[in-house]
């Protein structure tokens, strides 16, 4: 694979993360900071897998090597070396994926999209494929993310994914897994963030009680409209307090009602969606909670460039003995989206 010029990232350059180096302090001879470099940059190369990182590092040009801070290995002539491909994999197998995250993570953190995703390509004869859970921001940026254990559920993960995090006046928005009482009180109680969490069926009672509320009567506080990708989509806003909804510290309800035609066909399609909201009408009009609402799709955006543009994890590409042989991989790859 024949590099190309790289430039380091600005949100890597300036921090190395050096305190979070699994290695002993004996006997380094590469820096942290720059083997993530040669990692992050390789991915966007094109490499698909630790070889070929180790690969991309050992083809890279000397003012490659300069820009990514290498190693100086013969000083009279200003000569860098990369690290080996062995450097790599000790490295990315024993590195905390979460001390990652933190290296690259801004430090605002107003909103943050919580989400769970299955990495294609991670399952083996022996073990279960792969399973994450993310915090990202708006902009696409992975703020944290662990992994699943194997035999339970992303309820409990939530809290251990946002932990290590100050994410007091954050809002937490998460799909209806997470629409869970003690979810949100530990969100509101004790780390004194709001949630914006769907209400679907599998919570029936909260579901029939938001269902039911006068959406006829209420007024419709924001719409917007837009077409592409073959269709046009028109989403409306409605939004009511909620004094008599059976769920804690919850202030407003928020009714979406998508209205979406195939130009092709002609065929539409009218779908509703519920949201429950610690925010206030104060904190949060409707315009506001529609972006909120809106923004959720980037997880799934997240998963799409994960699975198809950098193709699938590299567990099964590596035949390693688990997919926790290269823990480190999945997180270079969501550094770089």
């Amino acid at each position: 694979m024949r590099p190309q010029s790289a430039t380091p990232s600005p949100a890597l350059s300036a921090p190395t993360g050096e305190e979070a180096d699994p290695r002993d302090r004996r006997g380094r001879r590469h820096r942290l900071g720059c083997i993530i470099l040669i990692c992050l940059c390789a991915v966007l190369c094109g490499a698909r897998s630790l070889t070929a990182i180790g690969q991309w590092a050992h083809n890279a040009p000397q003012h490659t090597l300069t820009r990514l801070g290498a190693r100086i290995t013969h000083p009279e002539l200003g000569v860098r070396t990369a690290p080996s491909a062995a450097t790599i994999r000790r490295v990315l197998t024993s590195l905390d994926p979460a001390a990652l995250n933190r290296m690259s993570t801004a430090a605002d953190l107003a909103v943050l999209i919580i989400d769970g995703k299955s990495v294609r390509g991670s399952r083996t004869r022996r073990s279960q494929a792969v399973h994450l859970l993310a915090a990202m921001t708006p902009t696409g940026q992975v703020a944290a993310q662990i992994r699943v254990a194997d035999k339970t559920s992303e309820i409990p993960a939530l809290q251990d994914v946002l932990a290590g995090m100050d994410i007091e006046g954050t809002v937490i928005s998460a799909d209806a897994l997470h629409t869970q009482t003690d979810t949100a009180q530990h969100l509101v109680k004790e780390r004194k963030a709001h949630y914006l969490l769907t209400v679907k069926r599998n919570q029936p009672t909260l579901f029939n009680q938001v269902k039911a509320l006068p959406w006829r009567q209420a007024p419709a506080l924001f719409t917007e409209a837009s077409r592409g990708h073959g269709r046009q989509e028109r989403r409306t806003v409605k939004v009511l307090t909620a004094p008599r909804i059976a769920f804690p510290y919850a202030c407003q309800v928020v009714r979406v009602h998508r209205w979406v035609k195939e130009v092709a066909t002609g065929r539409v399609r009218r779908t509703y969606a519920y949201v429950i909201t610690s925010l206030s009408a104060e904190q949060a009009g409707a315009a506001r909670l529609a972006g909120l609402v809106r923004g959720h799709w980037r997880i799934e955006a997240l998963h799409h460039v994960r699975d198809v543009s950098f193709g699938p994890g590299y567990s099964a590409e590596l035949g390693g003995p688990t997919p926790d042989s290269t823990k480190g991989a999945p997180t270079c790859k969501d550094v770089t989206v």
